[in-house]
């Protein structure tokens, strides 16, 4: 990504951190934004133009597996990117 974005300085990207449902709506917002942040500071030290990239946190608010058990919960966290 790092690279790619280096490569093409007109592109934007959001990164998005997600979370499952345990713990408190708050807890969970902190942590995807804290989740989310920590990919871009690391595309930062990577020589990508912070102006580009936009980290944002969704918490357990976008699931993309019911949080029914360990391995659904595995795939609610996560980070997504996404060009703007």
């Amino acid at each position: 990504l790092s690279n790619l974005l280096k490569q093409n300085p007109q592109l934007k990207v959001e990164i998005s951190g997600h979370t499952d449902d345990v713990g408190s709506d708050s807890d969970n917002q902190s942590l995807s934004f804290k989740r989310a942040n920590a990919v871009v500071e690391y595309l930062i030290k990577n020589g990508v133009n912070p102006q580009n990239i936009v980290a944002i946190g969704r918490g357990e608010s976008m699931p993309i597996a019911q949080n029914n058990n360990e391995a659904n919960r595995a795939l609610n966290r996560r980070i997504e990117m996404k060009i703007l």
